[in-house]
């Protein structure tokens, strides 16, 4: 809230508002995100000052507008999908303050299995980055295709190619996938 001055000097409260800008800094939400987010309408349209002087047709976000980016954000950040923020948002817009209700809980109760996937996931990256690094640096000699080049990746992904006969790949084995690195 603010206060403002009247014409006649009295003072009145107005709430606070801010311009795209503001929003996404008040919120941590990126500018381009509050577009998007309004294009798919999982926050209503914001007013527009057309009519003012200099108004320039500037979304005009309210504290509660900001309130509802922060939601969003921070339910983006616990790894929620963009339908399940969107049917958290319904709950709290029909049932008030959600934290007790059941439909929360039933959507939080997914995530610890899914983070516990990105967990490990994670540690697979780390480690096949370790192993490069603690690799010997290649001399070169050897054919290097993108067909069989597996430095990338992890460790618990890593498969070698079907071979034929003396370990080398067949013809009808061959795709576009075992080009030359760097061919054109």
């Amino acid at each position: 809230m603010q206060l403002a001055e009247g014409n006649g000097g009295e003072q009145t409260v107005t709430q606070a508002t801010y311009l795209i800008g503001g929003a996404a800094e008040a919120s941590g939400v990126s500018i381009k995100a509050i577009r998007y987010y309004e294009e798919i309408g999982l926050i209503p349209k914001v007013p527009r000052r057309n009519n003012v002087p200099h108004g320039n047709g500037h979304r005009v976000f309210s504290v509660s507008d900001v309130g509802r980016l922060k939601f969003i954000h921070h339910a983006r950040l616990l790894g929620l999908s963009l339908a399940e923020v969107r049917g958290l948002l319904t709950v709290a817009e029909e049932q008030g303050c959600p934290e007790s209700k059941p439909e929360y809980r039933e959507v939080f109760a997914r995530h610890p299995n899914a983070i516990n996937e990105r967990i490990d996931h994670l540690r697979q990256l780390r480690n096949t980055i370790e192993d490069f690094m603690a690799g010997e640096p290649s001399s070169g000699s050897g054919a290097c295709t993108w067909g069989t080049r597996g430095c990338m990746e992890p460790a618990g992904f890593r498969k070698t190619p079907a071979t034929g006969p003396g370990g080398r790949i067949e013809a009808d084995q061959f795709d576009a996938g075992n080009a030359k690195i760097g061919a054109p």
